[in-house]
């Protein structure tokens, strides 16, 4: 009888120990769908360090059937385990997933495997020592031209410590590993300490088209890349990427998404993502946060030689614009007296102004890419956004004009006045003002070809951007310095006389309504109360020094000039006004900027036409006065099918910044017109045409 006992409790205790080594589940199947086999095994390998043991999960998969991956896409069901309510000593299970395929089911892009997968699994345990239970069911979805959901028992025990690895399990395991792509965050992008060939990643998110855009640069020429995106964040699960359109330029990869969602409308604003990238010698899974910064394609026809000639025609062309005629008339003045000075003196003036436009537009390369760097909203011109900064530069430009009015002089110590006398030309530092000046007061213009140059600098390297931001800077200085080549040019202006002095009272009247202008435009942020008594005390200050220093006969006689010129001006724009354009009135219904809502009206079969603008952008008013408000444009934007929408940026707005950048916009104005044919809208030269717009709308309505 003993001999009986000692043989139950033996057999017991051979049985409750062999509960806590049960390594591998063997192939399982579900009997409602054969198909598809799977199977659980431990390796035997156990990280002692990270408290952790090594599990792979085989999928055999016959015939057609696939299966999918952590994100499916729109047409399928990842692969779920509960595992949570009755394993034991187990506080996690990550996944490790190779790279999926794509399988189009019906003409819907899904992602994952086909055949045989073998899924390398990490357990996390809480004590190597303590017996463990793995159990729970694994759901698997598969499919072929239908979908079947099937349920695995599964149900591991073992303590960790007692596990012997399995030689075989564990080379399955390691090649299993070896399929999984190589985890790569941003800030091993960004200080290159990874064993991949990527150099830079970044994402960027489109809110108002709803596009995901990536970029990633490879050490190495792509071949036939793939790239999968996902979020990995339970609160998005709902979110689905489209097949990518891929650009490839040798080492740069460009991919944009169409995201969409059950619930409506998508946002990944600042989302960190997961996208996978497949080559010929890459296989790697990058983490990346979207940015507000949207990512130019330089791949494409704007590359670096074209971009930089574009700007220089760009900057160019910022001469004639009417923001930067007053400097010119204060350059002119200069030359006018260039005669008795010598040409090395008249080279070197022209030389300070051309390194002072130059030098302000590295400071304003310098300015956004610190924006840039901290995530906020870039643009040219966001400095008139500020109240300070058009405040500077109302002091400065009445400065300027009481200057050339003669109404004060500064006067250095006599001392300092003799040792620049012996160094020579003492003007130096005066020009090259009056070249920063022309710049900052070139911003409110949109020349021709700057928002295109504009465009590729902010979403290119640091490098590029000052690259670009000195040919801008160049093509602006290209009058001053070809007068700087050939000085000589300066010496045929008519000689000094007392004609100088009208010339040079044109001039300051010039300056003088730039700051007036630029005082109008705190209306935004002051008021227009305070505007005009700041006006009035502003005219005052300098009539009442125009009559202390000039004698009120001089101000009288330029007051009564003042008034003849603007009369004779009005009676000539009368008498004309059928040979120019004259502005219609000012009454079309504007409403404001709204994404969701031009959908909607677009959805509808209405057409819209929307304007961003700003009160302190001149090429915006150019556009207003010449073309909107005429006809045929303007009876056009009467028509009933018609919705006029403007985003107003004459002060800062996020609303208005993101809806020009998801455009590659950086600056205003900027028009696209939207309808039933033309839904993501057919966009608008800077420069206005009654043509290009009656051609857009039509276009646009399908007609």
């Amino acid at each position: 009888m003993r001999l009986l006992a000692f043989i139950l409790i033996f057999n017991s205790m051979a049985v409750r120990s062999a509960d806590f080594i049960q390594t591998s589940t063997g192939w399982l199947n579900n009997p409602l769908h054969k198909p598809v086999s799977v199977q659980m095994q431990l390796t035997g390998n156990v990280d002692k360090q990270q408290q952790t043991a090594d599990l792979l999960l085989n999928i055999n998969l016959e015939g057609d059937w696939k299966t999918y991956w952590r994100s499916p896409g729109e047409g399928g069901v990842a692969p779920t385990f509960n595992w949570q309510a009755e394993s034991k000593n187990i506080t996690n299970i990550n996944w490790l997933w190779p790279a999926p395929k794509r399988y189009p089911v019906l003409g819907v892009d899904t992602l994952g495997y086909k055949h045989q997968i073998h899924l390398p699994l990490t357990l996390e345990l809480q004590d190597l020592s303590q017996p463990t239970v793995l159990k729970g069911r694994f759901t698997l979805a598969s499919c072929t031209t239908i979908c079947v959901l099937s349920d695995y028992d599964i149900d591991l025990a073992f303590t960790a410590n007692d596990l012997i690895i399995e030689q075989d399990i564990a080379f399955d395991y390691a090649q299993a590993l070896g399929s999984v792509p190589i985890l790569i965050d941003e800030l091993q992008v960004k200080e290159s300490k990874n064993n991949a060939s990527i150099t830079a990643l970044n994402s960027y998110w489109d809110q108002i088209n709803q596009q995901l855009t990536v970029q990633i640069d490879n050490q190495f020429n792509w071949d036939n890349p793939d790239i999968f995106v996902d979020l990995q964040q339970p609160e998005l699960d709902g979110v689905f990427f489209s097949k990518p359109k891929i650009n490839t330029d040798k080492k740069q990869l460009t991919a944009t998404f169409e995201a969409s969602s059950w619930a409506g409308e998508v946002n990944l604003t600042k989302t960190k993502i997961h996208a996978t990238v497949i080559d010929s010698d890459i296989s790697a899974e990058l983490i990346s946060t979207t940015s507000n910064q949207p990512i130019i394609n330089q791949g494409e026809s704007n590359n670096l030689f074209s971009m930089f000639l574009i700007a220089l025609l760009g900057g160019l062309i910022l001469n004639i614009m009417p923001c930067v005629l007053p400097v010119l008339g204060m350059k002119l003045s200069s030359v006018l007296g260039a005669h008795g000075i010598e040409k090395s003196h008249i080279r070197k003036q022209f030389l300070a102004s051309s390194l002072g436009i130059i030098s302000s537009f590295w400071l304003l390369a310098l300015f956004l890419l610190a924006l840039k760097l901290s995530g906020e909203a870039l643009g040219w011109g966001i400095q008139f956004q500020n109240p300070y900064f058009i405040a500077s530069m109302v002091v400065i430009t009445a400065l300027f004009a009481a200057n050339m009015l003669g109404l004060f002089e500064i006067q250095l110590p006599s001392n300092m006045q003799t040792w620049l006398a012996t160094k020579g030309d003492s003007s130096y530092i005066g020009h090259y003002l009056q070249g920063m000046f022309a710049t900052l007061l070139a911003t409110p213009c949109s020349a021709p070809f700057l928002g295109t140059a504009v465009a590729f600098a902010l979403g290119a390297s640091t490098a590029e951007l000052f690259i670009i931001f000195s040919a801008l800077g160049l093509g602006m200085a290209l009058p001053w310095l070809l007068i700087a080549l050939f000085p000589s040019v300066a010496l045929l202006l008519p000689k000094p006389g007392k004609w100088m002095s009208t010339v040079k009272l044109i001039f300051a009247l010039m300056i003088l309504a730039t700051s007036l202008w630029l005082l109008s435009l705190l209306s935004s942020f002051i008021g227009l109360t305070y505007v005009i008594v700041s006006t009035l005390l502003l005219l005052i200050v300098l009539f009442t020094l125009v009559a202390k220093k000039h004698g009120k006969r001089v101000l009288l006689i330029t007051l009564a000039s003042l008034l003849l010129i603007s009369a004779l001006g009005l009676l000539v724009s009368s008498l004309t006004a059928k040979h120019w354009a004259s502005p219609l009135a000012s009454d079309l219904v504007w409403q404001p900027l709204d994404t969701a809502q031009l959908k909607q009206q677009v959805e509808q079969g209405k057409t819209v036409f929307v304007d961003v603008t700003a009160d302190w952008c001149v090429t915006c008013k150019a556009n207003k006065i010449g073309v909107i408000l005429q006809d045929p444009v303007y009876s056009a934007l009467k028509a009933e099918n018609i919705v006029l929408m403007k985003g107003d940026w004459t002060v800062r707005s996020d609303k208005v910044t993101e809806y020009l950048q998801s455009y590659g916009r950086y600056g205003v104005p900027f028009n696209i017109v939207y309808g039933p044919s033309a839904p993501q809208g057919i966009e608008l030269s800077t420069i206005l045409s009654s043509d290009a717009i009656i051609n857009a709308i039509a276009t646009a309505q399908g007609k």
